[in-house]
């Protein structure tokens, strides 16, 4: 697949929309007359926006590039996640959302999430707010750089300019409206952008369903491209013997169809993640990769090298690529199949994505800044039913991409761009550049709360609560727009890496997120018994065991989020029992449930 270079009607949709959410952060600018406005946006905001909101602002990039990528390679295995968000996302509005909006503006005037758990614990020491806060710093870089990504490959893809400048672009356009327009910006932002998903999502795989005919067809071609890859294992098998008649023409036909079947894969990439790190350092291995093992070959590559040997009758050439090749992990894959491939680990660890929800600052602002808890219900209805079909829309185009590659065979290099090139081969480019803005609109939407709940930790929780109580309004104001330029800073830096999987750097921060906040929310919100220590031990617990499960024990297929959510309960309920409630924090519970 050709890149589009510099296309008139998708660039002018492009800076239309841009300009439009630009317009949007400029008009709320000049309505910001309190931290609360720019914050929590006067706690004003009706069902439809906080419900779209909500979504737009928790489906960013890898909703439409990063989970369709995945049920490109894998298949349905991966629509567990899909299935555990639906229902971590139905949970958190059910249980979590009325609960935490009462707390937060009955009880206390709490305006962040470092805030609630402050109150919530009577911690005069700010103990629990500086861990909270360092929390959300860390792992809201990784997850804004996940959107930064997005867009650099959103721009790379469409207009055919390099990465970085691609980058620079994207971070530009989220920094720019975010920094203006604070919460209410964001959130009215976000409602359009979340109809332009939703639009986007349903419109794509219906067309590409229309161009394949029916589910039968569908299902063909995508167990032509399985078959495919199974040929490859078998032929990488027979290797040695290959090897030792490689002059002969069985040898050779052999060779023919690994080069055929390779070219039938739909790109498939192939890496030396899984490689014995003893191979790393062999020459032959090295040279295989361009003497760059970050990088991956993808399959086409390769059959084109072992092409052009068999052409030319270069055996030695041959043998050296051959001898590598027998080395490289490459998967077969069933993605028509629910369970091959998958353990039941795997499966439970896709399942657990669901509990990241229930940690998630810039949602959880959501629940505090809803007009009221009568809104709920229908914001919960809204919020419910927009995920769903997002998310099988998304694993829609994924499986359909699979048999649309491979019925019109198409070249497609990297999976988590599926969407963008179906749009730019199915419709008119003034119909892609507003199918693309789509993308445009959940990197946006995503990165903008991110970077919002992000500076009102610098500003209000850092800044004002431990060095500067008596901070002016103004003061604090200006330096959460300070602390929104500085943590686009520090992702940009970690996104200058081009071979960044948007889907992993996500799956790393929304573990952070859940195990380390996700648990101490829950118990803070339906545990009178819980105390400030456990909080504290329950936040801290649950970060480090994701970030050390992360580096040590990723091998093992277990995602990260599992240890570290149940390592952050047993700490909470271990040390909250070994510790003493503080006065009030009972009242102020049951206060609470006064109001429920």
């Amino acid at each position: 697949m050709e890149v589009v270079s510099i296309n008139i009607p998708i660039a002018v949709m492009f800076i239309a929309y841009s300009a439009l959410m630009l317009f949007i952060g400029f008009y709320f600018y000049r309505q910001n007359k309190s931290t609360e406005d720019y914050f929590l946006g006067g706690r004003s905001m009706g069902p439809v926006v906080s419900a779209l909101s909500a979504g737009a602002s928790d489906m960013s990039g890898w909703l439409l590039m990063g989970l369709p990528g995945a049920l490109y390679v894998s298949g349905f295995v991966d629509s567990y996640i899909a299935i555990g968000l639906t229902i971590g996302a139905s949970l958190n509005w059910i249980f979590v959302a009325k609960r935490l909006r009462i707390y937060t503006s009955v009880v206390s005037n709490s305006l962040t999430i470092p805030d609630y758990f402050e109150t919530r614990f009577s911690d005069d020491k700010h103990i629990l707010r500086v861990v909270c806060a360092a929390v959300i710093l860390i792992f809201f870089t990784f997850y804004v750089s996940s959107g930064l990504v997005s867009g650099a490959k959103l721009f790379e893809e469409v207009f055919g300019i390099r990465y970085d400048y691609a980058l620079t672009t994207g971070t530009f356009i989220i920094v720019a409206y975010t920094f203006l327009g604070g919460y209410k910006a964001v959130c009215w932002t976000d409602m359009i952008q979340g109809l332009l998903m939703i639009l986007a999502l349903v419109v794509v795989p219906i067309v590409m369903f229309l161009q394949l005919g029916s589910f039968k067809e569908v299902a063909s071609y995508i167990a032509h491209s399985d078959e495919s890859s199974k040929k490859i294992i078998q032929i990488q098998n027979d290797i040695p013997n290959i090897l030792k008649h490689i002059k002969i023409v069985e040898s050779q036909a052999k060779i023919q169809v690994l080069i055929e079947s390779l070219n039938e894969t739909q790109d498939r990439s192939i890496s030396s993640a899984k490689l014995d790190e003893k191979l790393k350092t062999d020459s032959q291995i090295q040279a295989f990769f361009n003497n760059d093992l970050s990088t991956a070959i993808f399959s086409r590559d390769f059959a084109k090298r072992l092409s052009e040997a068999l052409g030319a009758n270069d055996f030695v050439r041959l043998e050296n690529l051959l001898a590598t090749w027998q080395h490289i992990p490459f998967v077969a894959k069933d993605r028509l199949s629910w369970l091959s491939g998958v353990s039941l680990a795997g499966i439970i660890s896709a399942l657990a994505w669901g509990l990241g929800y229930f940690g998630q600052p810039h949602i959880l602002v959501r629940f505090m800044s809803i007009r009221s808890t009568k809104d709920i219900p229908a914001a919960t209805f809204i919020g419910i039913a927009w995920m769903a079909i997002c998310l099988i829309a998304a694993c829609f185009i994924g499986m359909l991409g699979v048999a649309y590659v491979n019925k019109f065979n198409l070249s497609l290099q990297d999976p988590e761009r599926i969407f963008i090139v179906m749009s730019q081969l199915l419709f008119n480019p003034w119909i892609a550049g507003i199918l693309l803005s789509a993308i445009l609109a959940a990197i946006m939407s995503t990165a903008s709360s991110q970077l919002l709940v992000s500076s009102s930790t610098i500003a209000e929780d850092f800044y004002k609560k431990i060095f500067k109580q008596e901070a002016s309004e103004a003061m604090v104001l200006r330096l959460g727009k300070v602390g929104v330029l500085v943590v686009a800073l520090i992702a940009f830096v970690i996104s200058t890496d081009k071979n960044s999987s948007v889907l992993s750097i996500v799956a790393y921060a929304w573990a952070g997120f859940g195990a380390s906040f996700g648990s101490v929310m829950l118990f803070s919100l339906f545990w009178s018994r819980m105390t400030r220590i456990g909080a504290i031990a329950g936040m801290i617990s649950g970060a480090v065991v994701v970030v050390a499960w992360k580096q040590l024990f990723a091998d093992t297929g277990v995602y990260e989020i599992i240890p570290g959510f149940v390592v952050a309960s047993l700490a909470i309920i271990i040390f909250s029992l070994a510790s003493k409630v503080r006065d009030g924090t009972k009242a102020a519970y049951n206060k609470m449930l006064e109001n429920l």
